[in-house]
């Protein structure tokens, strides 16, 4: 057999292996993640520096021992694509001795604005709260020790790893950080506040006030999510100064926490808050104020909300209630959405809106609008719930009908990523054949690998009122 026949046979053979170990890992709730991360196993040695740090960040995502030297191996890579993805990779791993490899990244405080130190102080965070609790203390307090302008970016990316988990061991050290002066990056504090704030016994009524009334926008927003999800008490001990934030906050989002923390209370007077608060340009306000209306005002109050966005000419404010407006629609309603939907002048946020609500209610009807608006839709944004919504059935649209032109990771990264995300099984199925096929190209592998570790295992977190660090948007972002 000529070598060319030979290798194309093997292609062949390899990719029959995925696709049947693929089928049978359906059966599984974890198999899937499991035959892509095997998949990728055999990638950790791929020449093209991305591929052998995406795949360890996928493989690392198993936690199995048998990958540790390998993935430590590409944390010291001599490229810095590998290198830089082998470090975050090594908070997923997260066996014995990930811990002191991050922890000698992060010695030298003056090499702390470097990329590798950046990446790893968001792998130490990613480590399970007991896998080197006295480590990651150690480092976060040590912080406060250096300049901490030129380690904003460390600090930042260690805190934002740590959301990944309670940090209940680390509640001293939290407490210390931001009760240092020093400390004054307004989305650093609230990073540290966030975290603190579910596991710090001593954060009463005196504090929240103060935090309130003094804080900055970003540890206010910080503390109106924690009361809104649930904090005992404590929110309703507020009551009156979360009100006047709800009317009278200078900053719409400030506006809309508020009011969700209100809206869980069942506080009365909140609802001709939310009313007025309906006519609000900013499209979060206006979302909360419809699922105040409905929390507070319950069924008597649907008719009238049904109608109210009938009505609504602004498109976004239109958009934001029909994407907010979780109750039964009328039939004139229903009818409105299907127009919208299907309008292609409309803007697009108008016509996900649209289209979402009528999946809601009539999903064999809003089947082809979500195919045909996934497909071209330009906002990112909007193709994970689109992707949702089209496989909450059991007919999965063939790729061809899902991208306007050929289906490729490379060209429509956030598509595919999207697809992934929502489990299309010839997507998966196309992800597999990729990362088995050895005569591929390593810029499609290394697309697929990441579109689906954006996915399915880690992707950019977002820091309450600002952007991650630089490093962590380049590595993860793509």
């Amino acid at each position: 057999m000529r070598r060319s026949a030979l290798a194309a046979h093997l292609r062949a053979a390899l990719c029959v292996l995925a696709l049947s170990v693929f089928a049978a890992a359906q059966t599984e709730p974890s198999g899937v993640p499991r035959v892509v991360a095997t998949a990728a196993t055999r990638l950790l040695a791929d020449p093209d520096p991305r591929v052998r740090g995406e795949a360890a960040i996928v493989v690392a995502q198993m936690g199995d021992a048998a990958n540790h030297g390998t993935i430590v191996t590409i944390a010291k890579d001599r490229d810095p694509a590998a290198r830089q993805r082998g470090l975050v990779a090594l908070g997923l791993q997260a066996t014995a001795g990930i811990g002191t490899v991050l922890d000698d990244q992060l010695a030298d405080l003056s090499a702390r604005s470097e990329p590798e130190s950046i990446a790893a102080a968001f792998a130490l965070g990613l480590l399970p709260p007991d896998h080197s609790p006295t480590t990651t203390s150690r480092v976060l307090t040590s912080f406060l020790h250096g300049n901490l302008r030129r380690q904003r970016d460390a600090l930042l990316a260690l805190l934002l790893g740590m959301g990944s988990h309670p940090q209940t061991a680390q509640a001293a050290a939290l407490r210390q950080l931001l009760n240092d002066d020093s400390l004054r990056d307004p989305v650093v504090r609230a990073e540290a506040l966030k975290l603190l704030l579910p596991v710090d016994r001593t954060f009463d009524e005196q504090k929240a006030r103060r935090m309130l009334e003094r804080g900055s926008r970003e540890e206010r927003i910080a503390l109106l999510a924690w009361l809104g999800d649930d904090s005992g008490p404590l929110a309703a001990a507020l009551v009156g100064l979360l009100q006047h934030l709800a009317e009278q906050g200078e900053h719409a989002d400030e506006r809309a926490r508020a009011l969700a923390v209100l809206s869980r209370l069942h506080h009365l007077p909140a609802l001709e808050i939310a009313a007025r608060a309906l006519r609000s340009t900013n499209p979060d306000e206006c979302r909360q104020a419809m699922r105040a209306v409905l929390t507070i005002g319950g069924a008597p109050m649907r008719g009238a909300l049904d109608q109210r966005v009938v009505d609504e000419t602004d498109a976004d404010r239109k958009a934001a209630m029909l994407e907010s407006f979780d109750a039964p629609p009328s039939a004139s309603l229903l009818a409105q959405a299907a127009r919208l939907a299907g309008d292609t002048r409309q803007p697009e946020l108008l016509r996900v809106a649209a289209t979402r609500m009528l999946a809601r209610s009539e999903p064999e009807r809003a089947r082809p609008l979500l195919r045909d608006l996934f497909r071209t839709v330009r906002r990112e944004d909007a193709l994970p719930g689109l992707a949702t919504d089209m496989l909450r059935g059991d007919d999965a649209p063939p790729l061809a009908r899902l991208f306007e032109g050929t289906p490729d990771a490379r060209l429509e990264p956030a598509r595919w990523c999207a697809l992934l995300g929502a489990e299309h099984p010839v997507a998966i199925r196309d992800l597999l054949q990729r990362l088995s096929d050895p005569a591929g190209d390593a810029a499609g592998r290394g697309a697929a690998l990441a579109a689906w570790r954006r996915a399915r295992v880690l992707h950019v977190p977002r820091p309450v009122g600002g952007q991650a660090p630089a490093v962590l948007v380049a590595l993860l972002g793509s």
